[in-house]
Order: structure tokens, then C-alpha cells, then sequence
């Protein structure tokens, strides 16, 4: 047995190998160490390896699904070695003493989930490779829960940003390419050629040519095919339902980089979590489909108007229309999940129960769209829907005949078909039923004859059929002429048979086995029937996913007052009344009240200079306004009375930051590479929330750094930009950049205490109020007095000396001097191009040096 395990194990790899062993699955040697550790249960040993005990342990087979969750959970894949033959089959083929054949059937890990208990209802779980060719890259991922299978070309230094966007729960990639770093599992560079790619995706779709899909770049080809030849891997063979790719672009949503993503929290906190998220404040959806699409959609904005106004048109009408609203969302709350039923149908994973839901999700599909039908002047996007949720009449009046109402989980035990449907079937049911009530007659007739009342009739899987009476009552039974035949002696009773019982047992035996397989034949039929129109039903699942996605954002939007916003296309950002969607149902909870402020960015006020004190409201206000634009261009209402927005092509959001140890860099460094990527990324159209660039390092440092990052902002990106800081130095910008206009959110002290108002109102803040914040912090007041001493002194010094700030009205702007500067440089270097260094002896090579070490010491 150990030789084959090990042969299991080797082609397991790095997998848990879960050998099947009756009704365990075992694992042995440090796969059994590891899963005991992680699972809590007992680690025991079985003969001997080399001379030493085998460790092993292991876990019912009906409950595996509980285990395979925990190992998963703890970043562990798991390869199911199953047994591929009968006991039978075994002793035919070798004799007595053949062990069992096993073969491994799955690989089990975290992207290629489709069991309902391993996956998150409510959110995608993606598998992801990316593939590169001619220079290019190109991301594939797969939700082979739900068939959904997308490719999009992404730049080089984009790749980061893609794979946040998805929240990949694995990521494939090439064993020689440059993404090991984020990749969770490397593949042979093989599986990435890109023509051999093409190949695998047209044997999939059963295609000549991919070019009813989309034009393929090679990089694509090359994602698409590492990420199907990996499911094949570990589906071995059995490839999950893959619906033909959509290709994207990048330039089709809103670029958000993976700082940004975790600065907002569009999808889950920076802890991980989904609460206090955005998506968890706005989500009123009533279906997992409908949460995991709102969630894709926050994740990527549209960068195109028309189809934003496409959704936003759709939330409108249940907007405006509650009767309607509460009616769609009742009927869907009822509807199953049959996205990912089909999933696992087309997986060889599915149940009886999953054809049930298909049935009574396509048959509410159905209904629902005929009630949709009598809108008049509909919105566009609901007349694109509608047709979706019909068509399925020869589906669904199938499943209703062949199916009872509620079909169980488990196919084992039968009893799913509806009788009526299989005339066969139901006569075998019907011997089965008579040989059943021969039974309990027998059980009767025993009592009368022997005079044992506790004697009774039992089943098991070895002894079939038997009569058990207690021990004690058994001696008569023993006797040759009793009729009865000894079976079996257990603590406290006998088990005996005879020939009338084992003649009636095996006539209800060989109907019942018929009857199962009779039924085993129905499900893979219907299972095929129904996988024969299954991309019909996956556009259904869609279509009740958008509906949930818009009537759940009316919901949303009737619950908090929010109202739609306008798009336009110049760059202009508008908005009156906005507020934090997160911080407002947080405040809400406490009993107060969100202070609502207004932002109106425009060409000649494109970059606002926010001040004021700690706890004031900058942080709040500034994401706040950047979380609106994802809101806006998701196709949402927005948390505002009034918003007119021009589109954003990327966000950027570099607010708060913490050490990245792992990759040897401090607070101030994650803040200087974020902020480098902003200034070398933003475009005019672009979106940015800066706060408190410059904090981690020394006061002329940070306020040098602050000073030039403004400017650059200002005279080379010339974005909207929305820039927090408590630098009030930088308020002399204003006089010289002329799209730049100073706020500051309001405090006041009274009677010695600071009361922060969270307002926002024109010009700089008076004061910082840093020892009011430090007091209110619970500071103790002799350290409070003692900074406020200190702070005489050094504004008396400042007064002086004409502050931190003295002599920056003298320095030329970003742009001149940059100028000059690379003027400088270009002297030195014309003075080095001139020199004939091949002519020039020793000592007048010397002398070059020390002429140039002079001008670069001028220069300096």
C-alpha cells in the first residue's frame, strides 16, 4: 500500500495527498503532521517507513468538505486520491490479495473552488495567470464557480494594480517569468506559449478561429492558455465550465492602483475584513450573484458616459418606483444561486438539488420577466435584460416533470426522480415498496412463532437484511431445527437469517439497486440536457445579478438621500452636500450627525490646499470625495444633494501608510515611492487626494518635499487634486499658482476646550490647535504646559527670523526651475563631450579632473 501512496504522493507535488481508505481519507508522513496540526486532530502511526513509524491521520469522507475548508483557509491545495475500482473489480484483476486501484481525480485549491460550503457566497473567487509575449502583458482569470473567464491587456507596472482590482485568490505564473514574486503557484513555461494557447482555447470552444471572440494579443493567449492548462491540471481532465472570454482593456475603467484600493477600502478594510468597507456600506443587494457583481463593479469603474447612464437609468426607475423595487426584491430574494449551481454541474460536481435550483431559478426568471415586459418606455439597459430571463420553457418544463419539489444534496440514496416521469422506475419502486411491507409481515410472523417480542428486522452494508434479538433470547434460535441461521454474536444480541427473509430481502435489494440506477441515469441525463443550453442560463444568471446590482443601489439611494450624479466631459468636480458613506453610517449608529461639505473643482481651481487640526475632518473630507467618483462612475448614486462630475481616468489616494518590512521600507519610504507613482502617473483628467505629504521626515524636509510636490501637481499634472497638510508655509503658493485656492476645516476653542466642527470654508486655518488636540487626547496637563512654553519660544524665534519659510518667495517656479537646473547639468556634460581624451597625456588628464570637480562643486 505504501508503494503506492508514495507514487500518489510524488505526483501530488506539493499538495496534501487525501488517500482514500474506505470511508477516510488518510495522509501519512508530513502531510499527516501538517493537516494534524492545522485541523487540531489526533496524529497517529501505522506500521513502519524505513525503519520507523509511519505518521499518519484522517478524516470521515462525509465530512471532508469541512476539512478541505480549514486546509484551504490555511493556504494549503489538496490532490483527492480516490479509489478507481471495486473490491471486485481488484480480486478479478490480481487475485485476493490486489490492492485497490487509486487514482488522483482533483486537486483541490483556493482559485479552483466550486462547493458551496468552501466558497463566500457573496464574493468572486478568481484564478489568475498572467502570461507575457513580444514585450507585452496580459492578465486571465477565471471564476470557475460561475464560468466567468476574462482576459485584458495590462502595462508592465499595471500588474499590481489588475490583480487588486480582482482580489485574486490565486495567481498562476511562469517558473522563468518576472511575477514570482506575486504569483501563488509557478507552471512550466510551457503551459504559457502563446501558440499553444491559441490551440487549447480553440479545442475548448470546438472552434476553427478565435475571432468571433475578439482580437487576441500573444500576451493574451499566452494568460489564456497557462490559466486553462492549470484547471485542466488539477481537474485532471474534467475541465470546469469556462463561458467564451470577454477581452478588456485597461483604458475601459477607471485605473485605481492597489495603494489606493487599500487607502479607500473599496472592497474590505486594510485589516481584510468586508465590514466598514465601501462596498459593505453601500451592498442592499438580496442575492450572492447581485453582492459579487456590485462588488466587480466598485472594483472598476466605466471610463464610458453612455454606459454609466445606461445603469444610472435602470437605478432611476426602481429608484423612483418603489412599489416596483420592493416587488423585484422580493421575488429575488427568493430565487436560488443559479450562477454557481451551474458551476458545479459543469464541474461533475452537481447534486439533484442543483438541477432543483436551476429549475426554480429559470422558472422565477421566467416570471419575473414577463412582469418586466409590461414597463412601458422602459429604460434601455431593462430592454436588454428582459429577453435574458426567458427562453428556458423546454428547461424548465423538463426539470419540473423529471424532479420531486425539494431534490436532497446527496445522489446515493435516490428518491429525486418524480414519479410518474420514469414508468420503469416507478415499478421497480413499487417491488421495492411490496418486498418492504413483506418485510415488516415476516417481522410479525417471527414474533408469533418464536415468542420473542424484542425480535426485530434490521439492514446493515454487510449483513444485508437479518434478524437480531438479544442474547439472552437467542438459545432457541441456535437450535439446527429452529430454521434460523447464525450470522452473528455482538455484546447484548444475535443476528440470525433465514431462507424466506433472505428470499424477500433480495427481491427488495435488486429493485433498489435498479431503481438507483435508474435514477443515477436520469441525473446525468438531465445534468447533460441542461449543460446543453448553459450559456443561455449563465446570461440569465447575469441579467438577475444587474437587476439586483440596480434595484439594491436605489434601495441604497431612497435609504440615505443620495442622488444621481451628472457626467460630463470636461473636467470638473462638483458636489454639494457630499458625504463619507462609511463614516456616515458609523456617526448615524452613535446618534449625530455627518456634517456634509461641498467641493467644486474646476479648471481654475482645479487643486484646493486643505488645513486645519488633527481630527478636524481633512481625511474624512478628502476620501470622501475620491470615494463619489468610484460611486459615480460604477453607475451609483452618490452620497450628496447634487454632484456634477467630469470623468477620472486614474484615482490616486495617498492617505495614511504603515512600514512594509517584507520589503525594507519605513513609513516615509511607502509614502515617497506612492506619491513618485502619483506624480509620474496623473493625467489632467485624473483624480488625487494627498494628506500630509512629507510627515516622516524632519520639518525642512517634509516641507521642501511638500512644497515641490504641490507645485508639480500644479504646473505639470494638472490634475484635480485635493491636498491636505499641516505645512502652513505652503499657504503662499497661492499667490503664485493660480489654480490652487486655500480651505480649511473650522474648530474653535470655548472656555479652553476645542470643539471640532468638520466644516469646510474658504482660506487657510488661523491656527493648528495641536496642543487642543494633544488635551483632548488626554495628555497630561503638565506635559501640555510644558509644549506650550516651548511653542512660545520657537514662534517667537520664527518671528525673528521670518519663519520656516523665509527666502521660498524668492525660489522661481517648478517649471523654471527645472529649467535651470537642467541647464546646469548640460554645461557639465558639454564640457565633458569636449574633452579628446585619446589626445590627452597624464598630466592633462589630471588637470581635466580637478576643472570638472570645480564646476560641479559651482553648479552644487
Amino acid at each position: 500500500m505504501m508503494t503506492q501512496y508514495l507514487g500518489l504522493k510524488a505526483e501530488a507535488d506539493d499538495c496534501l495527498l487525501f488517500y482514500r481508505m474506505g470511508d477516510f481519507f488518510e495522509l501519512f508522513m508530513d502531510d499527516a503532521r501538517i493537516a494534524a496540526a492545522v485541523l487540531d486532530i489526533a496524529l497517529t502511526a501505522r506500521g513502519e517507513h524505513d525503519g520507523k513509524p509511519i505518521p499518519m491521520c484522517g478524516v470521515p469522507v462525509h465530512a471532508a468538505t469541512a476539512y478541505l475548508q480549514r486546509l484551504i483557509k490555511a493556504g494549503h491545495r489538496v490532490a483527492i486520491a480516490e479509489q478507481v475500482e471495486s473490491p471486485a473489480e481488484a480480486k478479478a484483476r490480481g487475485g485476493s490479495k490486489a490492492l485497490v486501484a487509486r487514482a488522483i481525480v482533483r486537486v483541490v485549491t483556493a482559485g479552483t473552488l466550486t462547493e458551496e460550503a468552501l466558497l463566500d457566497a457573496r464574493s468572486d473567487n478568481w484564478c489568475v495567470a498572467i502570461g507575457e509575449a513580444g514585450g507585452t502583458v496580459a492578465i486571465a482569470a477565471a471564476d470557475v464557480s460561475t464560468g466567468r473567464f476574462e482576459i485584458v491587456e495590462v502595462a508592465s507596472d499595471a500588474v499590481g494594480a489588475e490583480l487588486a482590482r480582482l482580489g485574486a485568490a490565486e495567481v498562476v505564473a511562469s517558473e522563468t517569468g518576472g511575477y514570482e514574486e506575486v504569483a501563488t503557484t509557478l507552471r512550466p513555461k510551457t503551459d504559457f506559449d502563446s501558440n499553444a494557447g491559441e490551440a487549447r482555447l480553440k479545442r475548448l470552444y470546438g472552434v476553427a478561429t478565435l475571432d468571433g471572440f475578439g482580437h487576441f494579443g500573444r500576451a493574451g493567449l499566452a494568460a489564456a492558455g497557462g490559466l486553462v492548462a492549470y484547471l485542466e491540471h488539477n481537474a485532471k481532465g474534467a475541465l470546469p465550465f469556462l463561458r467564451p472570454p470577454r477581452i478588456g482593456r485597461a483604458t475601459e475603467t477607471m485605473a485605481i492602483d492597489a495603494a489606493t484600493r487599500e487607502s479607500l477600502e473599496l472592497t474590505c478594510t486594510t485589516g481584510g475584513a468586508r465590514k466598514g468597507s465601501l462596498l459593505d456600506a453601500v451592498d442592499r443587494t438580496v442575492t450572492g450573484a447581485g453582492a459579487r457583481l456590485l462588488g466587480a463593479d466598485l472594483g472598476a469603474p466605466l471610463m464610458d458616459k453612455a454606459a454609466i447612464d445606461a445603469r444610472l437609468d435602470l437605478v432611476r426607475l426602481f429608484h423612483e418606483d418603489q412599489g416596483l423595487r420592493e416587488r423585484l426584491r422580493s421575488t429575488l430574494r427568493a430565487l436560488p444561486d443559479i450562477g454557481r449551481a451551474l458551476g458545479r454541474l459543469a464541474a461533475g460536481r452537481g447534486s439533484p438539488r442543483d438541477l432543483g435550483q436551476l429549475r426554480d431559478g429559470l422558472d422565477g426568471a421566467w416570471n419575473l420577466g414577463e412582469r418586466l415586459d409590461d414597463i412601458a418606455d422602459g429604460p434601455q439597459l431593462l430592454s436588454e435584460i428582459a429577453p435574458r430571463l426567458r427562453g428556458h420553457g423546454a428547461v424548465i418544463d423538463l426539470l419540473k416533470r423529471a424532479l420531486v419539489p425539494s431534490p436532497p444534496i446527496e445522489a446515493s440514496d435516490g428518491g429525486y426522480i418524480a414519479a410518474g416521469y420514469d414508468a420503469a422506475l416507478d415499478d421497480l419502486r413499487d417491488t421495492g415498496a411490496g418486498g418492504r411491507r413483506a418485510i415488516a409481515a415476516l417481522e410479525a410472523e417471527f414474533r408469533t412463532a418464536t415468542g420473542i417480542a424484542a425480535l426485530k428486522i434490521r439492514h446493515n452494508g454487510v449483513l444485508g437484511y437479518h434478524v437480531e434479538v438479544p442474547a439472552r433470547a437467542a438459545d432457541p434460535l441456535m437450535k439446527p431445527e429452529s430454521g434460523f441461521t447464525h450470522r452473528q454474536t455482538l455484546a447484548g444480541v444475535v443476528r440470525f437469517n433465514t431462507p424466506a427473509l433472505h428470499e424477500v430481502a433480495a427481491k427488495v435489494s435488486q429493485a433498489g439497486a435498479h431503481a438507483l440506477a435508474a435514477e443515477s441515469a436520469h441525473l446525468e441525463d438531465l445534468t447533460v440536457r441542461a449543460l446543453a443550453v448553459r450559456e443561455a442560463i449563465a446570461a440569465t444568471a447575469d441579467a438577475l445579478a444587474r437587476l439586483d446590482v440596480a434595484a439594491g443601489l436605489a434601495e441604497r439611494a431612497a435609504e440615505g438621500g443620495w442622488a444621481r450624479p451628472t457626467l460630463v466631459d470636461y473636467a470638473c468636480f462638483e458636489i454639494e452636500g457630499g458625504r463619507h458613506p462609511v463614516v456616515e453610517a458609523a456617526v448615524a449608529k452613535s446618534g449625530d450627525r455627518f456634517v456634509a461639505n461641498d467641493c467644486n473643482l474646476s479648471e481654475s481651481s482645479r487643486l484646493w490646499l486643505v488645513t486645519g487640526p488633527n481630527m478636524g475632518g481633512k481625511s474624512t473630507f478628502l476620501r470622501q470625495n475620491a470615494l463619489i467618483a468610484v460611486l459615480a462612475q460604477a453607475g451609483s448614486y452618490v452620497p450628496a444633494s447634487k454632484a456634477t462630475l467630469g470623468l477620472v481616468d486614474r484615482l490616486f489616494s495617498r492617505v495614511g501608510a504603515s512600514d512594509n518590512l517584507a520589503r525594507g521600507r519605513s513609513t516615509f519610504m511607502v509614502e515617497m515611492v506612492e506619491t513618485a507613482a502619483i506624480l509620474a502617473q496623473a493625467t489632467p483628467r485624473s483624480f488625487v487626494i494627498l494628506d500630509e505629504v512629507g510627515r516622516g521626515t524632519s520639518t525642512y524636509d517634509g516641507l521642501a518635499i511638500a512644497w515641490a510636490v504641490v507645485e508639480a501637481i500644479h504646473e505639470d499634472n494638472r490634475c484635480r487634486c485635493l491636498f491636505a497638510t499641516h505645512y502652513h508655509e505652503l499657504t503662499r503658493l497661492a499667490e503664485r499658482c493660480d489654480a490652487l485656492s486655500l480651505h480649511h476645516v473650522r474648530a474653535r476653542e470655548w472656555k479652553g476646550e476645542l470643539v471640532l466642527l468638520h466644516e469646510l470654508a474658504d482660506g487657510p486655518a488661523d491656527r493648528s490647535y495641536g496642543l487642543a488636540v494633544a488635551r483632548l487626547a488626554g495628555m497630561a496637563p503638565v506635559t501640555v504646559q510644558r509644549a506650550k512654553a516651548v511653542l512660545a519660544k520657537l514662534e517667537a524665534g520664527r518671528a525673528k527670523t521670518g519663519g520656516l519659510a523665509a527666502g521660498l518667495d524668492d525660489l522661481p517656479l517648478f517649471a523654471a526651475a527645472a529649467q535651470v537646473e537642467e541647464v546646469a547639468c548640460d554645461l557639465l556634460r558639454e564640457d565633458l563631450a569636449n574633452l579628446d581624451i585619446d589626445a590627452m597625456s597624464p598630466r592633462d588628464a589630471l588637470e581635466a579632473l580637478y576643472r570638472l570637480k570645480a564646476l560641479a562643486r559651482e553648479e552644487a
